[in-house]
C-alpha cells in the first residue's frame, strides 16, 4: 500500500504528560500540511498548517495549546504522501505510537491486544474514524484458560473517542478484542515498575484488508543483560498446535519449543536466555496467531507486536519518522525473504537533506544489525529499500539510558 495523506493520533495528553508529535511529506513534492485537534465529540478545538518539502520533517505544535481544555486526539492532512510519530513523556515513562491509517493497517473494524494485566496499570483509548457513530464492543480473555472473563461496550461519535481503563477491566489479566460498528484506531497504554515505566501498542488490526496470521516473527531476542518476554494467542475457535522457533544471524535455527493452545489461550514461550546468541523468534500456528514481546533492562522497555504480512509490518520499503542525535539508535532488520535480503540504507536530516547512504544483506531468516555509529549520529529521518520482504525494529534509548522507546519500521511498499 502507499503512504497515506492523513494520519491520527488518538490522544494529545492534558496534564503532565508531555506530548511530541513530528511528520513527515514521504512524498516528492511540496506539501501542504493541515493538523486538527478534536474534543472526545468530535468537534475541531484547534488547527495549524504548515508547508513542507519532500521529506522534511514538521514538529506539530499541539503541546499546550491544542489540549489546553482537555485531551483531544490528532488529525494530520496533507496533499502529499506523510507518515509520523507521537511520543508522550512523564519523567522516564513515554508512549509512543506511529501516525495510524487504514493504508498502514492501523485502523479497522476489530482489534486485538496480546496483553492486558491485573498487577499493571491499563488505560485504552479507541477514536472512531468512520462516518457515524461507532458502538464498540470489548471482550476480555483470560490469559491461562482463553475464558471470556468480562465484556461491555461503549461509543464514540464520528471523529470522537471513547476511553476506558481499569475501573471498566476489572482484574483481567489476559487479552483484549475490541469490536466496532466503524473503523476506530485504538491504542494502550500500560504503566508499570513503580510509575517508571510505560509501554503503548497501537491495536492490532484483525479484520482489515488480511485475515489474522498464522505466522508471526519478532526481530530480535537479545542475549546479555536484557530480559526478553513473548506472549502468543491462538486467535481462532479451534484448538491450536504452535511451533516457537529462534534463529541466528544466519537464519540457523537454535531453539525450539511447541505447544498446544485452547480458543483465545496465550503461551509463553521461555525464551530469555534460551540461547546465549542474538537471536530472532518466528511463531508458526495451524490457526491466526498474534502475539507481543517486551524487552526489559531496568526502567527501559521495548515492546513490539508480531510481525506478519498481513498486519501491514513486513515489506520491502520501510520508512522511521525519528533518528535522535540526542539518543542512541539501534535497528534491526530480519528478512522473511526467499532469497537474499540487499538492503539500502537512506538517512536524512529534518530539513530533507541525505546525510549518508549505505548497504547491507541478510540471508533469507537472518538479520543486519545497524548500531548507533552508522547512523552519523542524525538527527532525521531513516529509510529502507529491499529487495525481499522485511520487518525492521528501531530501539531508541536515552535519558541515561534510563529511557527507550521502540518503533517497527511502517511499511509503505
Amino acid at each position: 500500500m502507499p503512504a497515506p495523506t492523513k494520519i491520527y493520533f488518538s490522544q494529545i495528553a492534558h496534564g503532565v504528560w508531555r506530548d511530541w508529535v513530528e511528520v513527515v511529506n514521504v512524498g516528492q513534492g511540496q506539501a501542504r500540511v493541515t493538523a486538527i485537534a478534536r474534543d472526545g465529540n468530535g468537534s475541531a478545538v484547534w488547527s495549524t498548517e504548515r508547508t513542507i518539502g519532500p521529506f522534511q520533517c514538521w514538529v506539530v505544535p499541539a503541546e499546550g495549546t491544542a489540549d489546553k481544555k482537555g485531551d483531544v486526539s490528532l488529525e494530520v492532512a496533507s496533499n502529499q504522501p506523510i507518515l509520523g510519530e507521537r511520543h508522550c513523556h512523564l519523567g522516564t515513562q513515554v508512549l509512543d505510537f506511529p501516525g495510524a491509517a487504514y493504508e498502514l493497517h492501523s485502523a479497522g473494524t476489530r482489534l486485538f491486544f496480546a496483553e492486558i494485566a491485573s498487577y499493571i496499570g491499563d488505560w485504552l483509548r479507541f477514536l472512531n474514524v468512520g462516518e457515524a457513530d461507532a458502538m464498540i464492543n470489548v471482550i476480555a480473555h483470560d490469559r491461562n484458560t482463553g475464558r471470556v472473563v468480562t465484556q461491555f461496550s461503549g461509543r464514540a461519535r464520528p471523529l470522537g473517542f471513547w476511553t476506558i481503563g481499569d475501573a471498566q477491566l476489572g482484574r483481567v489479566t489476559g487479552t483484549l478484542q475490541v469490536m466496532s460498528t466503524q473503523p476506530i484506531i485504538g491504542e494502550r497504554h500500560s504503566h508499570y515498575g513503580g510509575g517508571k515505566s510505560a509501554i503503548g501498542q497501537l491495536g492490532q488490526v484483525v479484520e482489515g484488508m488480511l485475515p489474522a496470521p498464522k505466522k508471526i516473527y519478532f526481530g530480535q531476542i537479545a542475549p546479555g543483560g536484557w530480559s526478553d518476554w513473548v506472549t502468543v494467542t491462538n486467535f481462532s475457535m479451534q484448538q491450536a498446535k504452535l511451533t516457537a522457533i529462534m534463529r541466528d544471524r544466519n537464519g540457523a535455527a537454535v531453539w525450539s519449543a511447541e505447544s498446544t493452545l485452547a480458543p483465545y489461550q496465550c503461551w509463553m514461550p521461555s525464551v530469555d536466555k534460551a540461547t546465549s546468541k542474538d537471536a530472532s523468534l518466528e511463531i508458526a500456528s495451524d490457526q491466526p496467531v498474534l502475539g507481543e514481546r517486551h524487552q526489559h533492562s531496568g526502567t527501559q522497555v521495548l515492546s513490539f507486536p508480531g510481525a506478519a504480512m498481513e498486519l501491514g509490518t513486513v515489506g520491502t520499503r520501510l520508512f522511521f519518522p525519528e533518528l535522535s542525535s540526542g539518543a542512541y539508535d539501534w535497528l534491526r532488520f530480519l528478512n522473511l525473504g526467499q532469497a537474499d535480503a540487499l538492503m539500502t540504507i537512506i538517512i536524512r536530516d529534518r530539513r530533507g537533506r541525505v546525510i549518508t547512504q549505505f548497504s547491507g544483506r541478510a540471508r533469507p531468516l537472518g538479520f543486519w544489525t545497524i548500531a548507533d555509529a552508522q547512523t552519523k549520529k542524525a538527527s532525521g529521518t531513516l529509510e529502507v529499500m529491499s529487495t525481499q520482504p522485511i520487518v525492521g525494529e528501531r530501539h531508541m534509548h536515552y535519558k541515561g539510558w534510563k529511557t527507550a522507546i521502540s518503533q517497527l519500521g511502517q511499511v509503505i511498499q
